[in-house]
């Protein structure tokens, strides 16, 4: 019978290099660019080889091959890691996560041959292997019905997380109290830069004990050289790490506003993660790095009486700065937003009626009624036509529209009495984001032609 080898690579080209040269030796070749679905690919293919490329889309090969290993059934059968990496340290952890071999990309074909020729024979899958592997199909890696919908659990959790600015170790407390819940760590650490060159990691060691040369060592990685450290949550602990090589999965995320690192995020296991773990491992970064960012802007701005409010953007450049991160980082995680435009419609009355001066006293006004009223992660800008921008992320239709009406009676009722009980005409249009735009330039361009819309409707809000 035909040996079967299932080949996980994104790159196309390499998968058909890679195939063509085993298929010319009779055996079948199979392809798969996935990454979290990998146990049920092997269980429905029974393949008598896995050859695996190391970079590809978290998680990568590493993971998938720890992953693959710490399986019972799927444990048995040989792993060639195949990369183009050729350090002395990349075989290291090929072999540290279960490979049973390591080839560079750079070998000749009959050295690629040859090689899974000899660990088919050495490792032969067994026929009894085979019959527990297909019985099992897919239900060994099914999520229970009450974690079907952990991700957008995940993000709830994170959204929930107040008070940004506050004390770092409260923060990291709600940060690693989420993480737990969906990535079971051995440990984990966070470090805090901003502007006034502080600097904090904090760790959370759970049941473990650290010795002094991996404190040593994350510092040295987070180059945080002078780092004050804190450790919370200490349980009673259990076992001794005395380096940072005995984590077996080593996760170390910078996270940088422009050109400043601002922080780290680093979770370290000693055991193999499950699938659904390292599906979520990419989700818990981009939660992690949307706080630290917007803590980061607001600590900036929180000392310097000159600068802006952390919530109130002055400039053109921090709104299109603020606003290109939030667009990306909503799309790519397909996370609700909304950005709002809010004009004031009886401004050009007021002028006339009480003078320019007044007018511009009346948009302090505004703007300070709008900076107080905003929740955490929600931001305002004031163009230069006296059009607000409202930015609320993480926030559904419906949310959205009861904080736009809110926003509405908190600025009327005290400035509508301040012009002879004259009511304040407003007019939003409001946007959700969407799969429409390219860029957000265009996402911008199409909540004008709301704004238009609602200018010519008898509502005041106009939300699409």
């Amino acid at each position: 019978m035909a040996k079967k080898v299932l080949i996980i690579d994104d790159n196309t080209q390499d998968v058909k290099n890679t195939a063509a040269i085993l298929e010319k030796e009779g055996m079948t070749c199979i392809q798969s660019n996935s990454t979290f679905d990998i146990l049920n690919i092997i269980y429905s293919e029974v393949p008598d080889l896995i050859i695996l490329d190391i970079l590809m889309p978290e998680p990568g090969g590493y993971e998938l091959c720890r992953m693959i290993k710490s399986d019972d059934s799927a444990k048995n059968i040989p792993v060639i890691m195949y990369s183009v990496l050729n350090k002395n340290i990349d075989k290291f952890w090929a072999y540290r996560s279960g490979a049973d071999n390591y080839l560079n990309k750079g070998c000749t074909s009959d050295e690629f041959k040859d090689a899974c020729l000899k660990i088919m024979e050495q490792m032969p899958v067994s026929l009894e292997v085979k019959a527990a592997l297909l019985g099992l199909k897919s239900s060994k890696v099914s999520l229970p019905e009450a974690n079907v919908n952990s991700k957008d659990d995940l993000i709830r959790d994170f959204n929930s997380i107040k008070e940004l600015d506050g004390d770092v170790n409260i923060l990291a407390i709600k940060i690693f109290k989420v993480i737990y819940r969906y990535f079971k760590y051995s440990v984990a650490a966070i470090c805090f830069k901003d502007a006034r060159d502080f600097e904090r990691l904090v760790f959370d060691v759970s049941e473990n004990t650290l010795g002094l040369d991996v404190f040593e060592s994350i510092k040295k990685r987070v180059n945080a050289p002078s780092a004050e450290i804190r450790v919370l949550l200490k349980k009673d602990e259990k076992n001794k790490i005395n380096s940072i090589e005995d984590f077996s999965v080593q996760y170390e995320y910078e996270i940088n506003s422009n050109a400043d690192s601002i922080g780290y995020l680093c979770l370290y296991a000693k055991d193999n993660l499950t699938s659904h773990e390292l599906k979520l491992a990419g989700t818990i970064k981009d939660l992690v790095e949307h706080i630290m960012r917007l803590r980061y802007f607001k600590i900036c701005n929180k000392d310097n009486p000159k600068g802006a409010n952390p919530r109130k953007l002055y400039t053109q450049l921090d709104f299109d700065r603020i606003l290109s991160y939030e667009y990306g980082w909503h799309k790519r995680n397909q996370s609700p937003m909304c950005l709002a435009f809010m004009e004031i419609e009886s401004l050009e009355t007021v002028e006339k009626q009480y003078g320019g001066e007044y007018r511009d006293v009346l948009l302090a006004k505004v703007s300070n009624l709008l900076t107080k009223s905003l929740s955490d992660g929600d931001f305002i800008y004031r163009s230069e036509d006296d059009v607000f921008a409202i930015l609320m992320t993480n926030s559904e239709q419906k949310r959205a529209l009861e904080t736009l009406e809110y926003l509405i009676g908190k600025i009327k009722d005290p400035i509508s009495s301040s012009i002879d009980d004259e009511d304040m005409e407003i007019k939003i249009g409001a946007l959700m984001l969407n799969d429409t735009y390219k860029n957000h330039y265009e996402y911008i361009d199409a909540i004008y032609d709301v704004l238009e819309e609602a200018r010519h409707s008898e509502d005041e809000i106009v939300i699409r």
